[in-house]
């Protein structure tokens, strides 16, 4: 072997090293360490290196230069059978088509005028007719504010105050608690950067001044109250309630507003009761005129009256037994149009938010949705 192919295997040794191909530690041999051999010169180290090489190339086959590369793969035989292995499909749509199975179809749909007409009753019940012909507002106040809620919140909120210092009753009665109220209502109108404003010398309001003084109605804040906490779950317990503090509240209301009837038309969609506490249940929706607040699930008419309500929590995604599960989403419209009278053509609007092709389904049949 000539000095240029000794140095030409030396060379590429040394480059497959360079390139991590081969470690520096696979070519020192363990066993050998400390036993280095120093040639006195340069024909002696050639002599040492051809040697080996010369003796290993004199098979053919031994020869890595002259042995055949190896074939890459196997050809297959007639009668092999290649496994076909389906490629996922890089196609959103296509994976969202293949796992419904379903097929569209343009289809036009025609509906006659008693598929469509509404069958409901919009009159009025007797003790709300004469109220939304010539009512006032505080009577229409006071048919959702009733005397018999006005009357647990006295209770409650005396209860709590016992419960926080017993030698300290807050003894609020139902005239008191209505003046309290009737000093928030004008709060919310005329606004002030901070409440003892409204009872200043040079800028209050004689007229909240006259009704009540600013500490009773700090006192009254402090321990105002609608349920017992002594009925609070624990956070561990499945029926927790993260609502407690306000669930008669929210039942109340809810079983005053279905007194008003419906009209063919409805609309379930998220809105906002604006706040700037800092609380966990707060949410941001950046598409809202107020962005931060509670979110609340809305079934509302077509003249903006809302029908019932629910807040959330991000808990909440109840059901009943013989309700299918459309997720928490879904759930949200069976929750509210439970209400709705059936098979009378309502036609209730929301957005692809909610939407589901089992779910209008469902709605198709169960309420005679057409929209």
């Amino acid at each position: 072997m000539s000095h240029y192919n000794v140095f030409s295997i030396v060379e590429e040794y040394l480059a497959l090293i360079n390139y991590g191909e081969i470690s520096e530690d696979d070519l020192e041999d363990s066993d050998t360490e400390g036993n280095e051999n120093f040639y006195e010169n340069g024909d002696d180290l050639l002599h040492d290196l051809e040697s080996p090489l010369e003796e290993e190339n004199d098979d053919p086959d031994n020869d890595p230069f002259m042995a055949g590369d190896p074939p890459l793969i196997n050809e297959a035989t007639a009668n092999d059978q290649v496994p076909q292995v389906p490629f996922p499909s890089t196609s959103q749509a296509s994976r969202r088509a293949t796992m419904r199975g379903l097929v569209w179809k343009v289809k036009k749909i025609v509906l006659n005028s008693d598929q469509t007409a509404f069958h409901g009753d919009t009159t009025y019940p007797p003790e709300l007719k004469d109220e939304a012909t010539t009512g006032t507002p505080y009577s229409i106040f006071s048919h959702f504010i009733t005397s018999e809620i006005v009357q647990r919140i006295v209770e409650e909120s005396n209860l709590y105050s016992v419960q926080k210092n017993v030698t300290k009753p807050l003894n609020l009665s139902e005239t008191e608690l209505r003046k309290f109220m009737a000093i928030l209502i004008y709060m919310s109108v005329i606004k002030y950067p901070n409440v003892r404003l409204y009872w200043s010398n040079t800028v209050g309001f004689q007229l909240i001044k006259d009704i009540m003084t600013v500490n009773r109605f700090e006192t009254i804040r402090r321990f105002l109250h609608f349920n017992n906490n002594e009925k609070h779950l624990p956070k561990e317990h499945p029926q927790h309630d993260r609502l407690h503090k306000i669930r008669p509240i929210i039942s109340h209301l809810n079983e005053k507003f279905a007194l008003v009837p419906m009209e063919q038309k409805l609309s379930i969609d998220e809105q906002m009761c604006a706040t700037k506490v800092a609380h966990f249940m707060k949410q941001y929706l950046p598409n809202k005129p107020h962005k931060w607040g509670f979110k609340l699930y809305v079934m509302c008419s077509v003249k903006g009256y809302a029908h019932k309500f629910e807040i959330y929590t991000g808990q909440e995604n109840e059901r009943l037994p013989d309700e299918p599960d459309f997720g928490p989403v879904g759930n949200v419209v069976v929750r509210l149009a439970r209400g709705v009278p059936r098979h009378i053509n309502h036609i209730i609007y929301f957005d692809n938010f909610y939407t589901s092709v089992p779910f209008k389904l469902k709605l198709k049949l169960k309420i005679s949705l057409f929209k």
